[in-house]
């Protein structure tokens, strides 16, 4: 019943969509994927987020995770003690497109939304200056846009989008 899973830089398990709830988040115990009950022995806990959005995905990056739905993002940090994790809406009407376009890489966290591409690196998101925007959202093919995936190349320090366009049905 979840619609997404990722593990945080303190070996953790998050389930996102938990139980098929779109803004929940669910996570287990410290390395240990077999307890999801809070108790006072343990870390796990859940939360729904404070959005109207549905949960798209989850990724790692520099000592906290991101979590993205359709309009929004929000920062996951480890406090540890009872609250076990800070929750931050870092940006609104900057949702994510598909499961799979967003990339995370030595600068940051970057991904493709509904008219634009963004970026995070702490603090608050950030939309990208494009010079290409207006062509890939022009002839993109919205009832396909699912199939939307980022892609790092590293050797040239760039990240990728491959998207359908037009009346394609593939990438």
């Amino acid at each position: 019943g979840n619609s997404a899973l990722v593990v945080t830089e303190e070996r953790v398990l998050f389930a996102l969509g938990a139980g098929g709830n779109p803004r929940k988040v669910q996570w287990s115990d410290r390395e240990d994927n077999t307890v999801w009950t809070s108790a006072a022995t343990n870390e796990a806990g859940d939360i729904e987020l404070q959005t109207n959005g549905a949960i798209m995905c989850g990724i790692r990056t520099r000592g906290q995770t991101l979590i993205l739905t359709d309009i929004d993002a929000h920062s996951v940090t480890y406090i540890g003690g009872q609250f076990v994790y800070s929750f931050q809406r870092v940006g609104s009407s900057c949702g994510v497109t598909s499961r799979k376009a967003a990339a995370a890489v030595d600068p940051g966290v970057f991904w493709m939304g509904q008219r634009g591409f963004f970026s995070y690196a702490g603090g608050a998101v950030q939309e990208l200056p494009c010079e290409v925007a207006d062509y890939v959202f022009n002839d993109i093919n919205r009832s396909q846009i699912s199939k939307v995936c980022a892609v790092p190349n590293q050797q040239y320090n760039e990240i990728w989008w491959f998207y359908p366009s037009g009346g394609s049905i593939e990438n």
